[in-house]
């Protein structure tokens, strides 16, 4: 009684292919956009009012070129995303400017005398 032993890999099963990896979104993250968006202009902003107070329109405009750049270059969720990050930057802004006016009509001190 003799017996065979089998030894590593004859009668094993074949491997089993794994499936290809998908292709990594090249339109980019609407997350990202957003981030970069705020992260811009929070940056550029300080920046610009410790060094010159005229420039506070350039941050803004460095966001829209920036996602234009990024739109045009097919990577549309990030450009998009970086409109949008924009655009709840100045949401924001006139929130908190609405709320500023509030307190300042409001009850005992402010603009009534």
């Amino acid at each position: 009684m003799s017996e065979q032993s089998t030894g590593p890999g004859q009668n094993a099963a074949p491997p089993v292919p794994t499936p290809p990896r998908p292709a990594p979104d090249q339109r980019g993250s609407l997350w990202a956009g957003i981030g970069i968006a705020w992260a811009v202009m929070i940056g550029g902003e300080v920046a610009v009012l410790q060094t010159n107070a005229m420039l506070w329109p350039l941050p803004p405009v460095a966001v829209v070129v920036w996602a234009v750049v990024l739109l045009v270059r097919g990577r549309t969720r990030t450009g998009g995303g970086m409109l949008l990050g924009l655009a709840s930057v100045i949401a924001v802004l006139l929130l908190l400017v609405a709320a500023c006016f509030g307190l300042l009509y409001s009850g005992g001190s402010g603009f009534h005398g």
